[in-house]
């Protein structure tokens, strides 16, 4: 473990009692399979703008982690909570990626927990919430660009809406992109900017098959960039854009009018699965930047909140430090989860 948090939220769901310095484990007797994710290769990095110091993981390096620790546990046959304390900005949101299934999948098996953490981003000004109902009056949303850098946008909109966006330029260059098109590629070239948009469109969820707009800014310059949305076929107009989650970019990349709401990040979006968000337990107030339901498509997310806030823990070199963020939530609750499956299961 490089970064230490992973130490962190191993010592805060299961760590060993010390009496001396007033601190356990939420399960200080479980036992502990732990993964360490590869970080991804140049091409991945490169075309989502990564900076290299930054840690990022592939969804099937995921999925083989998890599958991993689920041989285990079937071999021994015992009870297995899963932490994931980590997540990003991909997808529509609404439960639909195969990490997404493959986890509620696990979670529906007896003597199986999945906690998931909902991310810290519901103050980042990261999602946006659109509606538009008649082309004389387009949605006009407006991201501020920092710095001369790369970044993407993912534009969801609703199956069965389709829109059209027309992109624009911080000197005013107009490019229109069809909302007709459900697969492909196309690329614009902003001439006074030197920045290159490519267009990709597919149809997103093996069941509500919403419609995905991913927009990549290469060499994006700094300023505010337009995107102007038009309705092609509504029913209620509805539709969501997310930015990178912060830290995934070079500079700072936001919308100037954000939405609060639906920023928990994927795969806490998993239907069955615990997700979990963050609260201060000293105040009971909420933590502020807990990630946000609903889902997009209308399910009740989060399922609860844990402690969050200047939590006690274990660092790299053993000593006690605090941390905040929802990961640390998603560590008490699979501590929390743990015990209840030793009273359940093993103990009977």
């Amino acid at each position: 473990d490089e970064n230490g948090h992973g130490t962190f939220l191993a010592s805060v769901a299961c760590g060993s009692e010390d009496i001396q310095n007033d601190f356990t484990g939420a399960a200080p007797e479980a036992e502990l399979l732990v993964v360490k994710l590869r970080q991804p290769g140049k091409e991945l990095r490169d075309f989502y703008f990564i900076p290299e110091n930054k840690e990022c993981y592939a969804e099937t390096d995921i999925m083989l982690g998890i599958a991993w620790a689920e041989q285990i546990a079937t071999e021994q046959n015992r009870p297995l909570v899963i932490c994931i304390g980590f997540g990003c900005n991909h997808g529509n949101h609404n439960g639909g990626s195969a990490l997404c299934d493959y986890l509620d999948s696990i979670a529906q098996r007896r003597h199986r927990a999945v906690v998931i953490a909902t991310g810290n981003e519901a103050v980042k000004q990261h999602h946006y919430l659109g509606r538009v109902e008649s082309v004389l009056q387009p949605d006009r949303i407006e991201i501020n660009v920092e710095k001369r850098m790369g970044f993407y946008a993912e534009v969801w909109d609703l199956a069965p809406e389709r829109i059209s966006i027309v992109v624009q330029s911080p000197t005013g260059e107009r490019r229109p992109v069809s909302g007709q098109q459900t697969s492909g590629s196309r690329t614009y070239q902003f001439l006074y900017e030197g920045t290159t948009l490519t267009v990709d469109f597919r149809d997103g969820g093996r069941v509500s098959r919403d419609q995905l707009i991913f927009l990549r800014f290469a060499n994006a310059s700094e300023g505010i960039w337009t995107l102007l949305i038009y309705p092609q076929n509504v029913v209620n107009g509805i539709f969501h854009i997310w930015l990178p989650m912060e830290g995934m970019t070079e500079g700072r990349v936001y919308f100037l009018n954000p939405n609060p709401d639906t920023t928990l990040t994927m795969p806490s979006d998993a239907v069955v699965s615990m997700a979990v968000g963050g609260y201060q337990a000293t105040t009971g107030a909420s933590y502020l930047e807990s990630g946000r339901g609903f889902l997009s498509g209308g399910y009740t997310k989060p399922d609860f909140v844990a402690p969050a806030v200047e939590v006690s823990g274990k660092g790299l070199r053993g000593q006690y430090i605090r941390e905040t963020g929802t990961s640390v939530a998603a560590a008490i609750t699979a501590g929390a989860c743990a015990q209840i499956l030793e009273w359940a299961v093993v103990k009977q």
